[in-house]
């Protein structure tokens, strides 16, 4: 478990199970009550953290999923019955569990600039992370961002996957447009605090 933390896939992983606890709560909370009052009873800071790790986790699964297996995952390093349990969970049944959550959930994305600049900055957050565990560990965590192998690439690659998360974002908030035309009306949660003074920028799917 030496440096599980310093690698985003984990970081992302735990984002998804304390989502998951969370979301666990409040549906317990709601089958019991028949009412939506311990997510309206929370203060709107912590509704709006909600709001923000539900779209941290369907933007970073999206993008984790596909890069992991497109261009980290190598069969001669990760071999045996622990890896193989440890991919499909973190790489595999993670996008599943999102999928499930933004089809038939009920929280969408806000259409507002500023969420996708949150999650971009996250990223950018943890690229700064990546190197100061360079700085103290002596090793980088993905080799696309080792700068030494890849110079001014690496300023590509960081681009490109900031670039990643914003377009990504507003596919995902497409299709959940689409979604609200073609399947019937959901239970909606209540409106988490928007980042704007628009209060429409907080509706939840209805």
């Amino acid at each position: 478990m030496s440096g599980h933390f310093a690698y985003f896939t984990y970081l992302c992983y735990t984002g998804l199970v304390a989502y998951m606890a969370s979301s666990l709560i409040h549906t317990v909370l709601f089958w019991r009550r028949s009412t939506h009052v311990s997510f309206q009873s929370m203060p709107r800071t912590l509704q709006l953290f909600h709001w923000l790790l539900f779209e941290s986790v369907v933007v970073f699964a999206m993008l984790v999923t596909p890069v992991f297996w497109a261009v980290l995952y190598d069969a001669d390093t990760y071999v045996g019955g622990e890896h193989r349990w440890l991919n499909a969970s973190v790489h595999a049944a993670n996008l599943g569990c999102i999928l499930v959550d933004v089809v038939a959930g009920s929280m969408v994305l806000s259409p507002h600039w500023i969420h996708p600049a949150i999650l971009a900055f996250v990223v950018a957050l943890y690229l700064a992370l990546a190197y100061l565990n360079k700085a103290i560990n002596g090793w980088f965590t993905y080799n696309f961002i080792d700068y030494d192998r890849h110079h001014w690439m690496v300023l590509v690659y960081a681009i490109g996957i900031l670039a990643a998360v914003v377009l990504i974002y507003y596919i995902i908030y497409a299709l959940q447009l689409l979604l609200d035309r073609l399947l019937p009306p959901k239970v909606s949660l209540s409106s988490p605090l928007p980042l704007s003074s628009d209060s429409d920028d907080a509706e939840l799917k209805a």
